[in-house]
């Protein structure tokens, strides 16, 4: 199984986010384990000690990094023994401080062991083995001085907890497959857990197990990136490269990933990734070795490579037979324009042609080449020039049309409840707001009575929401003049209610046939309304913690159940059916119309998997200016996908946002207008869910949740209570 080592023990917790200070420091750790103990069966490796030795020398390339080297092998390296690795990591966490980054790289050999606590997918622990790694004693199956990924995670997080960024590369294998190279210059970094007397096969595993379990309720003010060098599925190899040398072996993904980071091209992790997932189907890989599909997760993704800022990273996807890797789930759509180039770290002049969307599915899209100039309209496609060019490999998006009507109810003054005159100052407002977003951003944004968003005016206020009012309370996304244009409130509903437009369609087509692989679960812990404060308290953390000390836990969540101030909700994912490994999405629409996505990567059926962060519910937030109010409708769509081998994972995270203010995260927030009416269309054609072609919706999923978060006032009147008890 493909694990994180980044998993942590998730814990009902609040946590506020902090400003990320600016960067102060690098530090590296490079790992690297080539000399094992053979008379035990665990055979030595010859790549770790090149890979250790080749990524020193990049990084001092580089610039200044405190480089500290555990490694056999390696002059001037430490033994890489299980006291010493973990005794560095915490190292570094009591020397780095806020702003610092960290880079983590480890080589070596990987397996599995049974799960002792209980928060593994597949029912294994995920081990790295260190140098004085030794047999297992019989009838324990504990492997003596392994380090498992919990162990790992803790130490990770405690970094991030005190605001330092960590960029952790794992290249081992820790998990079993029937693969294997069949070539004298490939050799795999997996050891079989019999060896070290150790016997997984007592626990239920599978066809494959590739599980990432990201850090979910965690939310630490340190950003985290992991790159993973294969699925568990998979074997991680390392290679000959140098014939001529003694030693010329490397880890196959060291060795692609130190080649990239030693280009002078401004880079962001993503596009590192996707240069060194491209490198590893290249002709100069043994054949067998091209079974290795990288992964990676993270927060620190769209960041650039050692940059320790930000940026918004180009968005480019993968082509594989003149079709684009990528669809409406990525919030693309046919006609959209993009920029097609040969390499994943091209320059913005090195473009070879433009091309436009055609066809567009799911996950992928047809490409037909067009003129540079070509506008991206809904309505019309541009001139066809001709072929693509054949060393197209990439493409980045340069245009999407724009053509979804969102409808917005005229508003009603809700003291009365009736439909404002246009005359009054806020109706008149909405009405040249909507012109305006409609004129300069080519929307379609109408005032219709027939609509799903409603509007109404109150306390001076524009208010928007499907649902407006909790008794005589005001709830919603609000606006005054003196808020900021109206015009960016329209542009923020208007795509969130396109993407809740979408995925409400294709969770509406559900088959009895092919019911979702992954079953999610949702524990709702309500907060002692008695403990509420009576008025706006400074810190919502101490309110809410009288309040949760003695909450209840509700195993489930009723569409449209009322919820209230320090509320929590947590959500797990848990694979029902074997198979492949599941890419889940949590799409999350909040109460003021923001949009936000946490992915999990989900397989086996043991355990469930913790999916994004735990929601503590803050209907009346104190701020520095006053006390904001986030009372209202809010939503949840779960998006389930089949994930593809030598693919990269379906990780919509940064893909959605719409509110969102720091430049880490890569605002594209699509319009997904056609995967209701598409998958609809499929699912009338074909009620078995098969023989679809490419699209394969028996590959798609979703689930949606809604609720009503109640103002603290209204949640005390429903309990009977007021704010003076």
């Amino acid at each position: 199984m493909l694990r994180t080592f980044l998993n942590v023990a998730v814990c009902v917790c609040l946590y506020f986010l902090s400003a990320t200070p600016p960067l102060a420091k690098s530090f590296a750790l490079l790992i690297g384990v080539s000399d094992y103990d053979e008379t035990i069966g665990l055979a030595d490796l010859r790549g770790p000690a090149n890979d250790v030795r080749l990524l020193r020398d990049v990084l001092t390339e580089r610039g200044e990094f405190d480089i500290r080297v555990l490694a056999d092998g390696v002059k001037g390296g430490i033994r890489p023994t299980r006291h010493a690795i973990l005794s560095h990591l915490d190292d570094l966490a009591d020397t780095a401080v806020a702003g610092d980054f960290v880079y983590i790289h480890m080589s070596g050999h990987g397996t599995q062991q049974p799960d002792r606590d209980g928060d593994e997918t597949d029912g294994l622990d995920e081990v790295f083995l260190p140098a004085d790694t030794a047999r297992a004693e019989p009838g324990t199956s504990v492997i003596p001085n392994a380090i498992i990924d919990e162990e790992l995670g803790s130490r990770i997080a405690a970094l991030r907890a005190k605001g330092v960024d960590v960029w952790f590369v794992l290249d081992s294998c820790h998990s079993g497959s029937g693969l294997r190279a069949g070539s004298p210059r490939v050799r795999t970094r997996f050891v079989d857990p019999a060896v070290l007397g150790v016997n997984v096969n007592a626990v239920p595993q599978p066809a494959s197990t590739s599980v990432l379990d990201g850090p979910g309720a965690d939310d630490l003010p340190g950003r985290y990136l992991a790159f993973y060098s294969a699925q568990s599925s998979e074997l991680a190899r390392e290679i000959l490269v140098d014939e001529t040398a003694e030693n010329g072996w490397y880890g196959l993904f060291t060795s692609r990933l130190a080649a990239r980071m030693q280009t002078d091209a401004a880079l962001s992790y993503r596009q590192l990734f996707q240069a060194v997932l491209s490198d590893l189907g290249d002709a100069s890989v043994p054949g067998g070795a091209r079974l290795q599909t990288p992964l990676w997760e993270g927060n620190l993704v769209d960041a650039p490579v050692f940059g320790g800022g930000d940026l918004v990273a180009v968005r480019q996807f993968a082509l594989k037979d003149n079709r684009l890797q990528a669809g409406l789930l990525h919030g693309l759509s046919d006609n959209t324009v993009v920029a097609l180039v040969q390499d994943a770290s091209a320059g913005a002049d090195d473009l070879l042609a433009f091309a436009q969307l055609q066809d567009t599915d799911a996950r992928s899209a047809a490409l037909v080449m067009v003129n540079g100039a070509c506008v991206a309209s809904v309505d019309a496609s541009c001139e066809r020039l001709g072929d693509l060019p054949a060393q197209a490999r990439f493409a980045r998006l340069v245009a999407k049309p724009q053509d979804a009507v969102m409808r917005i109810a005229p508003p009603v003054m809700l003291d009365t409840g009736t439909v404002a005159g246009a005359d009054i100052p806020l109706h008149s407002a909405l009405i040249h707001a909507v012109s305006q977003v409609n004129a300069e951003l080519g929307s379609n944004i109408q005032i219709d009575p027939n609509a799903s968003v409603l509007s109404g005016i109150a306390q001076g206020k524009l208010w928007f929401g499907t649902k407006l009012t909790a008794g005589a309370t005001p709830i919603g996304l609000s606006w005054m003049p003196s808020d900021g244009p109206l015009s960016d409130v329209l542009t923020r509903i208007s795509k969130a209610e396109n993407m809740a437009a979408t995925f409400a369609n294709v969770a509406g087509t559900p088959s009895l046939l092919f019911p979702s692989p992954v079953k999610i679960e949702v524990q709702r812990v309500v907060s002692d309304v008695e403990k509420l404060a009576t008025s706006i308290p400074a810190d919502l953390r101490d309110e809410c913690r009288a309040a949760l000390h003695s909450a209840s836990v509700v195993g489930d969540l009723p569409p449209g159940q009322n919820v209230k101030q320090c509320d929590q909700m947590a959500f797990g994912a848990q694979g029902v059916v074997q198979g492949p490994a599941r890419d889940v999405n949590r799409i999350y629409i909040d109460s003021q119309y923001c949009v936000s996505a946490e992915y999990q990567r989900v397989e086996g059926t043991a355990q469930p998997a913790i999916l994004g962060g735990t929601l503590t519910i803050c209907s009346d937030c104190p701020t520095p200016t006053g006390v904001e109010t986030k009372a209202g409708m809010e939503r949840m769509f779960v998006v389930v996908s089949e994930a593809e081998d030598n693919r990269e994972a379906l990780n919509l995270e940064g893909l959605l946002d719409n509110c969102s203010t720091d430049t880490r995260a890569t605002r594209s927030a699509g319009q997904l207008r056609q995967v209701g009416e598409f998958l609809n269309t499929l699912v009338r054609s074909d009620p078995t869910r098969g023989g679809m072609g490419g699209f394969g919706i028996s590959h798609i999923w979703v689930e949606t949740f809604h609720w009503v978060v109640l103002p603290r006032h209204a949640a005390r009147a429903s309990a009977g209570l007021t704010l003076d008890e």
